[in-house]
């Protein structure tokens, strides 16, 4: 598939967007849909849907979801972490704290990354980048300890944020850990397939749940809650994902998750009336300037070396 090169905006850009905006309105609709659903009533059910979906997609894109003997052990350990255990994490984390700290929070995740790929895959980390992982564990720290609780319940709050910070280290070792594979099978395939077994490990956490779900009760608004998060959010923003992948490379497409904050706080003091302290503020920018140093920041000090 011929990639785009061209600096200016095309269309891959407006479906990145377009994404973008799905997952920022999904943090929204996900503390909606929970005033009426149990954490673990609403996801697994989610889960399931948006797997299906996407195996569908799957099989009428690439004929079949066969996979080497030698690869199924691997990608069973990447469903469970970072499908299964990131998602017991990610609802049960915003289920405690608000959304807009969620997504702050998940700011984090390309820091985590570029930690692991030092650590366990001896990626190289200039000092500069070094020095952007300390400055964004110091953002993060006024994030998840902000004084500025939008609650009374802190304790919840505190508790919430942790849980996200674990489930964003389960993503951030699903992501490391599947480069290997990447090589073998497309990220469309490796996702789903993941997707799939982490819905399937998923199911003894929601089934008993599910059945005591009191389903004809629930409101329109957390129905309509529900399938967005499970069509939108999930199941098209994943195909939008891996085409961007595809047409323009990690890191461009990468570049957009640093967008998903601002949209998530505006819409979240559109439907939940959320605030956000000047405090997560500041921590939030100063995890975005880390994540510029330990992405991009050795260029500038390269570039002022060679003149």
């Amino acid at each position: 598939m011929k990639k785009e090169n061209s600096s200016r905006l095309g269309p891959t850009d407006f479906f990145m967007l377009l994404a973008v905006l799905f997952w920022a309105v999904n943090f929204s609709f996900v503390k909606i849909a929970l005033r009426e659903f149990s954490p673990h009533r609403f996801n697994g059910p989610r889960l399931a849907l948006a797997s299906v979906l996407l195996l569908v997609f799957l099989w009428k894109k690439e004929g079949g979801i066969s996979l080497d003997r030698a690869d199924a052990w691997k990608v069973l350990i990447l469903g469970i972490v970072g499908n299964t255990f990131y998602q017991l994490l990610f609802i049960n984390g915003i289920s405690l704290t608000t959304a807009s700290s969620t997504s702050l929070i998940m700011t984090m995740t390309p820091i985590f990354i570029a930690l692991m790929s030092a650590i366990f895959i001896r990626e190289r980390i200039h000092w500069a980048g070094w020095a952007g992982i300390f400055m964004s564990f110091f953002g993060l720290y006024l994030v998840v300890f902000s004084r500025g609780s939008f609650s009374p319940l802190l304790g919840q709050n505190l508790k919430g944020n942790l849980l996200i910070l674990l489930g964003n280290l389960c993503w951030a070792a699903y992501t490391v850990f599947s480069k290997p594979l990447l090589d073998k099978m497309s990220p469309l395939k490796l996702t789903t397939l993941t997707l799939a077994i982490g819905s399937l490990f998923y199911l003894p956490f929601t089934a008993k749940n599910m059945l005591r779900q009191p389903w004809v009760s629930l409101s329109s608004q957390s129905w309509a809650a529900f399938f967005y998060s499970s069509i939108f959010a999930i199941a098209v923003s994943y195909v939008i994902w891996y085409s961007s992948v595809r047409r323009v490379g990690n890191t461009k497409t990468g570049i957009y998750n640093n967008i998903t904050p601002i949209f998530t706080v505006f819409f979240a003091h559109l439907f939940l009336r959320e605030s956000i302290s000047v405090r997560q503020v500041v921590g939030a920018l100063i995890i975005l300037l880390g994540f510029y140093l330990t992405r991009s920041g050795y260029r500038w000090f390269e570039r002022n070396k060679e003149t």
